[in-house]
């Protein structure tokens, strides 16, 4: 498979408190390529700025029908835009996508998905259905964030009788913060080696928020030699004193 170039997104350099950058590189050629069923989001809400991002799986051999990934994937994604503003705690907002996927017409669909709510003081709550916790760097290093055991994918998490926990973040643990979906750590070279992303962010993070997603971009299309198998999104965030 061929890669397209990675593309920002549309988003705005700075949500509330926060600067973000988000980049997307679309594994497959032809005719829809590209369209798939990773997804990410930003917004500002009454209980501080919140962030989606997630990656529509399938039970069933699914995953190379992208336009219809694509449409579960933008459901969802309007679906937490309109209930991020409203719902005031983040486990209950993730069950409320979890009911939504699970009850819709397409119940052979799961979607792994982190949800983060960062407040002004710039302490964060996160949670994770499925999905790779965040990367937090600091002073030059970067570490996943400590979360409770993962709970099952929305869709799925009857499995853990229908809920899931948050863990808080301190304001001191981060001076960036970087979402990622599946496609950037499974990317492997041609000696079949995963793209080391914590090791490669620590690397790149003193460069300025944008150009640090850029190059870790054009870094992870390098170490798959342009060839992703499978869509990889980068969302990442900093306290507007960094940006």
């Amino acid at each position: 498979m061929t890669t397209r170039p990675s593309s920002t997104t549309s988003l705005p350099e700075t949500f509330g408190t926060l600067g973000v950058s988000a980049r997307r590189l679309a594994a497959g050629a032809g005719p829809g390529g590209g369209a798939g069923g990773d997804l990410h989001g930003v917004v500002d809400t009454p209980y501080g700025t919140r962030l989606l991002i997630g990656d529509v799986m399938g039970k069933g051999d699914v995953r190379g029908n992208g336009a219809e990934l694509s449409r579960t994937a933008d459901v969802v994604l309007r679906t937490w835009r309109r209930l991020a503003c409203v719902q005031r705690t983040l486990e209950v907002l993730a069950v409320r996508l979890h009911s939504l996927v699970a009850h819709s017409e397409e119940p052979d669909r799961f979607v792994t998905a982190t949800l983060v709510t960062v407040a002004p003081d710039g302490s964060a709550e996160v949670v994770c259905c499925g999905h790779p916790s965040p990367l937090l760097i600091r002073d030059g290093a970067a570490v996943p964030a400590a979360v409770p055991a993962p709970a099952p994918p929305l869709g799925l998490l009857d499995l853990a009788r229908g809920w899931c926990g948050a863990e808080r973040i301190s304001a001191t643990a981060w001076d960036r913060m970087l979402l990622h979906t599946d496609g950037a750590t499974e990317a492997r070279d041609a000696d079949g080696e995963s793209y080391p992303l914590a090791e490669r962010a620590t690397e790149l993070s003193t460069l300025p928020l944008a150009p640090f997603t850029a190059a870790l971009s054009a870094d992870l299309l390098h170490h798959a030699g342009g060839g992703l198998q499978d869509d990889a999104t980068l969302l990442a965030l900093e306290p507007n004193s960094a940006h």
